[in-house]
């Protein structure tokens, strides 16, 4: 009977999951290992990471997986930009956030393209995004973004970084309190009211 309701549980995070399971989300729903293994072996899945098993009929999102397999990586700047409908482009390398001193060699092996942050700003502005394939991924939210593409702003495309602004200006869910908080966080308040005044 456990072996059944296990296999009910598991089948519901692989569908759940657009076809990808991890071992972490199983010990959460109180799957055993040996059970989660043995179904993991019965239903053949492939292997894509510590812990993390795809089915042979899905079809990767790349995004999903990649969190998957880094859970402290947030989506930002560019990747942001792209999951919160901000930006004309598909990011191409992803971006991601971690915090300074993090040091994965084989996230960077996946050729994204890696920004450290302070720890305090780490978890500020992280959100719930769906990625084009319907899976919950986590990313800055647009204010945080906002923020992060205006200090880096030399090393973003001129026509990237106005639609990026314009579309937040347009976009119905701005939250100008919270953009004001974290730019006076992360003190940079001048700047960002220097670059959104002229817009608003």
């Amino acid at each position: 009977m456990k072996v059944a309701k296990h296999t009910q549980t598991l089948d519901r995070i692989l569908e759940e999951g657009d076809g990808i399971i991890t071992a972490s989300a199983a010990a959460k729903e109180g799957v055993p290992k040996d059970s989660f293994y043995r179904y993991v072996k019965e239903k053949e899945l492939e292997k894509q990471g510590r812990g993390i098993y795809l089915s042979k009929d899905a079809f990767p999102d790349e995004l999903a997986l990649l969190q998957a397999r880094f859970p402290k990586a947030i989506f930002s700047h560019d990747a942001a930009l792209f999951l919160h409908d901000m930006s004309e482009r598909e990011p191409i390398p992803l971006s991601v956030s971690v915090e300074s001193g993090y040091n994965s060699p084989s996230l960077k092996d996946q050729g994204v393209r890696i920004y450290y942050v302070k720890p305090e700003w780490h978890s500020m502005g992280v959100c719930d995004v769906k990625t084009p394939d319907g899976n919950l991924v986590k990313a800055y939210d647009k204010e945080r973004t906002i923020c992060d593409v205006i200090r880096k702003r030399k090393s973003t495309d001129v026509t990237e970084f106005n639609y990026a602004l314009k579309s937040y200006v347009s976009s119905k869910g701005k939250n100008l309190a919270r953009l004001s908080e974290y730019a006076r966080t992360m003190n940079m308040e001048s700047r960002v009211w220097g670059v959104m005044g002229v817009l608003l």
